[in-house]
């Protein structure tokens, strides 16, 4: 049996020395037979598991049980050793023990196969601490089963989070959703999802986030999340979406977004039992400020002229900057008399502002030009022309004053 056997087989004397080994112990170690016969066994153990060896196969003999280790025996083979696992049981008769027995498996190539294995992980994972992508995979109850540099930081948790729990840790929002391990258990897998991710600290991430299950058969035991910071370029876009609808100087909303504004109020006017206002602004002697002061002071009025009309209006009120020394005030629900009343507070504030440079007083005034947003009109052009209109009478009456232009009758509208 033990000449057939796939292991090796060493039979030795109460002293360790071998009195037989079967023909795979002999490929094992690339010694012939006689060689080995009447050798130490300890003989053929590498330096470094001399000891480990002698100590497990001494007390093996006292207890008269069995030493199991994994260990190196010397080789005729390249690299001159070979990993195996011995297990060596006593041979004992009942008032003596007279050897032993030891059953030897190469496992040298599986020592290979596992450092490779061992090493392409590590590889892995030197790969993903460098990632600026938190990477971090979580069991079926949430806790954090391997989580790379990144994902570490996002959590504020130490360098090491494994074994925290991933949703007591953080707070993840999408369209101000909270969403819950559940959702994500039994929801279908994520790719590039906007959300917000909330830690410990407080600190919130805008985070592009996919979302991948891993499982065994129909089992699920793994749940991979990739977090992608995303903050920079979401600013980034809110920065030049501000641009793009804002006027740089004032802050004020620009014509164009002013424009989308009044055309909301167009298609709500047919609901509103008060009606929308629309005022138009132009202020009258500005070009002998730039002139005469310079442009910068000219700049500083502008923006002093912002601030007077943000001021002086609601919160649901639209203020904006159309261009030059143009401005418009768009009233929801706010009826012809309050916007009346409004525009001569605006043009008294306005007259009574003066900017003083190089001993000199700076100011403008300005002419207002009201008119109601009907469901009739037909776009933005027609309800800004009416109001431009109370613009220039306002201009050819003196300037500095308030002139409201009713809705044309009916039977005046083309």
């Amino acid at each position: 049996l033990t000449s057939n056997a796939p292991i090796g087989i060493v039979h030795t004397d109460i002293l360790g020395r071998i009195e037989f080994v079967n023909p795979a112990f002999l490929d094992i170690v690339g010694r012939p037979e006689d060689w080995l016969r009447h050798r130490y066994l300890i003989e053929i153990v590498a330096s470094e598991d001399q000891e480990k060896a002698m100590k497990g196969w001494r007390n093996a003999l006292v207890r008269r049980s069995f030493f199991k280790s994994r260990l190196r025996l010397l080789s005729q083979r390249p690299p001159g050793h070979v990993w195996v696992d011995v297990i060596t049981s006593v041979i004992d008769l009942p008032d003596q023990a007279i050897g032993t027995i030891t059953a030897v498996r190469d496992v040298t190539q599986e020592m290979r196969f596992e450092r490779a294995i061992r090493e392409e992980q590590q590889r892995a994972d030197s790969i993903l601490d460098v990632l600026q992508e938190g990477v971090l995979m979580v069991d079926t109850e949430g806790a954090i089963r391997y989580a790379n540099g990144a994902a570490c930081g996002f959590l504020a948790l130490d360098d090491d989070c494994v074994g925290h729990n991933f949703f007591e840790s953080v707070t993840i929002r999408h369209d101000n959703e909270e969403l819950v391990y559940d959702t994500f258990l039994a929801g279908e897998e994520i790719d590039n999802r906007y959300v917000t991710l909330e830690n410990l600290e407080g600190r919130i991430y805008d985070i592009d986030l996919t979302m991948l299950h891993m499982r065994k058969g129909e089992r699920q035991e793994r749940l991979v999340f990739v977090l992608r910071d995303d903050s920079e370029r979401r600013r980034e876009e809110e920065r030049l979406s501000w641009e793009a609808t804002h006027d740089a100087l004032t802050q004020l909303l620009n014509r164009r977004a002013f424009t989308a504004s009044l055309l909301k109020a167009l298609a709500d006017a047919p609901q509103q039992e008060v009606p929308a206002v629309l005022m138009m602004i132009d202020l009258d002697h500005f070009k002998p400020v730039n002139d005469e002061g310079g442009h910068l002071v000219g700049d500083d009025l502008l923006k002093r002229l912002a601030d007077v009309f943000k001021q002086a209006v609601r919160q649901s009120d639209t203020v904006a900057r159309l261009g030059g020394d143009e401005f418009a005030i768009l009233l929801p629900a706010c009826g012809m008399a309050r916007a009346e009343t409004l525009a001569e507070s605006i043009r008294a504030k306005v007259q009574a502002l003066k900017i003083e440079h190089d001993g000199r007083q700076f100011g403008v005034t300005v002419c207002i030009g009201l008119t109601p947003v009907s469901a009739h009109d037909n776009g933005p052009k027609e309800v800004m022309s009416r109001a431009d209109e109370g613009c220039y009478i306002a201009k050819s009456r003196g300037r500095n004053c308030v002139v409201s232009i009713p809705l044309p009758e009916e039977g005046d509208r083309r």
